[in-house]
């Protein structure tokens, strides 16, 4: 089972991260020619939001028992150096991760609540952008970029 989840849990951040830059792409294009917060950006949102929450899934499955470095990582915890691969995927990239998929949501909360479209579009930039480099900064890229 956990090399199915993990090839799965490793091409899903693919689409988490194309969403992301896919939002990001029409934030600040309404940003720039001043359009209305439309369905469009709303849809790439919503689906941005969705697609973390798949891949925090994903994730939780091999954090809290599939992969074998983490459940190491939980039983020897103090033993493992800070900087190592198996510290970085046992406790960093989980650490990060739910920082940003907390800022996604706050940021989908305000953005939904704001009263006009160049507020939504600010909000939007200032959270969801943030929250897409926590993303690639937390994501363990000496992995195979993608498994199959």
């Amino acid at each position: 089972m956990y090399p199915y989840v993990l090839i799965a849990h490793n091409t899903w951040r693919w689409v988490v991260l194309g969403l992301g830059v896919l939002l990001l792409i029409s934030v600040v294009r309404g940003l720039r020619e001043q359009t209305p917060w439309g369905t469009g950006v709303a849809l790439k949102a919503r689906l941005f939001a969705i697609a973390v929450d798949l891949q925090l899934l994903g994730g939780a499955a091999l954090y809290l028992g599939l992969n074998p470095l983490t459940t190491a990582e939980r039983s020897n915890a103090g033993s493992l150096q800070a900087g190592s691969a198996q510290h970085f995927v046992g406790l960093t990239h989980a650490l990060v991760m739910v920082a940003a998929i907390v800022l996604v949501h706050v940021a989908a909360v305000l953005v939904r609540k704001a009263g006009n479209d160049v507020t939504r579009h600010r909000l939007a930039l200032g959270l969801y952008g943030p929250a897409l480099l926590i993303i690639i900064a937390g994501t363990p890229w000496w992995r195979p970029l993608l498994r199959l």
